[in-house]
């Protein structure tokens, strides 16, 4: 039986060809030389000029790019926090959150929303949890794993909150911005209530565009920041290969024509395992509004399975028989702080993921019967 994976963050789509071109222009013109750290011009007012569209008003300044957002995440986390600051993270929440954190001075701390009112954060939430020594609030909008999309008029109450703590940043991850489905996306940027010297925003190449191996993102911020982080970056990694940069400038210049057929492909997905995942008893889920999975709570399965009753109740053996008899790898929810979820991604190719549908099917009904 074929192994099938739901559990990757990165697509099954191929770069674009803007991007491939251009790298390879670029390489064999000879652009194999150090760059900037912060970034080229060219790179950086493209990106730039893609906020403009969005409300925003940007200098290249504000902009530094990063050998992925990852990157950019880690050399804000280093300039930003000290000693026992707290990094405010609604969940469930990407596991590589916590990951970064192990190499910080600064102490994560989750804000649990619930599946059952569709993940929003109210600011009653943000400001009961907010406390003297909170320094960041981090939102990844659209979600990973939860698909939730925060809208214009969420993220301005969100940020009359922010506004009442001086020493609270908002940094927002939007890294999917470009993917999705119910309504339009909105920019933290183009926000009346994100204060210009607080509002920080990372992005990059790997999800939208299908870019993940070439480890390209960037932070656009304060310029102050921006200058500190570059710094920071310089004495590090330096900056990010010219031709890689060439290649995400093309890509933005060709944005729509790169993106129309992968969304066309995500949102036929995203309603083929809708329809699977409705076949299925006491599955609970919430239908995505942007990004490409699914987060399934299993606990009914849980609890009726071979490993009911276990201290644990992660799910860690159902996903362990689904992979070992059904070769099918889903994404364990306790890695995103919610145990008995699961994040499915459908973001591979159709005919893949209708047989990994059919198997989790399959493997559910089995595992029940295994007790």
């Amino acid at each position: 039986m074929e192994y099938i994976s739901l559990a990757s963050g990165a697509s099954y789509f191929q770069s674009p060809d803007e991007a491939v071109s251009t790298a390879i222009d670029a390489l064999q013109s000879g652009k194999t030389f150090y760059g900037p750290t912060e970034g080229t011009e060219g790179l950086r007012k493209a990106v730039c000029r893609r906020y403009e569209g969005e409300g925003a008003t940007l200098d290249p300044e504000q902009v530094l790019i990063t050998p992925g957002s990852k990157q950019a995440l880690f050399n804000l986390f280093t300039i930003l926090l000290r000693q026992g600051d707290e990094v405010i993270v609604p969940t469930p929440a990407w596991f590589g959150f916590h990951e970064l954190m192990k190499y910080s001075c600064g102490v994560l701390k989750p804000l649990p929303t619930r599946l059952e009112e569709a993940y929003k954060l109210t600011p009653d939430m943000l400001r009961k949890s907010l406390t003297n020594s909170s320094r960041i609030l981090l939102l990844t909008n659209p979600g990973n794993p939860t698909g939730k999309l925060y809208s214009k008029d969420e993220l301005e109450e969100l940020l009359e909150v922010v506004n009442e703590y001086p020493n609270l940043y908002l940094v927002s991850d939007e890294i999917y911005d470009h993917i999705t489905y119910s309504r339009p996306f909105t920019s933290v940027l183009s926000c009346e209530g994100a204060q210009r010297e607080k509002t920080i925003v990372i992005n990059g190449f790997s999800k939208n565009y299908a870019m993940s191996g070439w480890r390209i993102g960037y932070m656009v911020g304060p310029a102050e920041l921006i200058k500190k982080c570059t710094d920071f970056q310089g004495s590090t990694l330096s900056g990010v290969s010219v031709f890689v940069q060439d290649a995400a400038q093309a890509t933005l210049h060709a944005s729509d024509k790169a993106l129309a057929p992968m969304i066309r492909t995500l949102k036929h997905n995203r309603e083929l395992m809708r329809e699977a995942l409705d076949q299925v008893p006491e599955v609970r889920y919430f239908e995505p509004e942007g990004a490409y999975y699914f987060f399934p709570d299993f606990s009914h399965y849980l609890s009726k399975g071979p490993s009911a009753g276990t201290p644990t109740g992660t799910g860690a053996g159902l996903w362990t028989y689904l992979r070992e008899q059904y070769s099918l790898e889903l994404a364990p929810g306790e890695n995103f702080g919610a145990p008995g979820h699961a994040r499915m991604s459908f973001a591979i190719e159709t005919p893949r993921l209708t047989e990994a549908m059919q198997r989790l099917q399959d493997g559910l009904a089995t595992y029940t019967d295994k007790k």
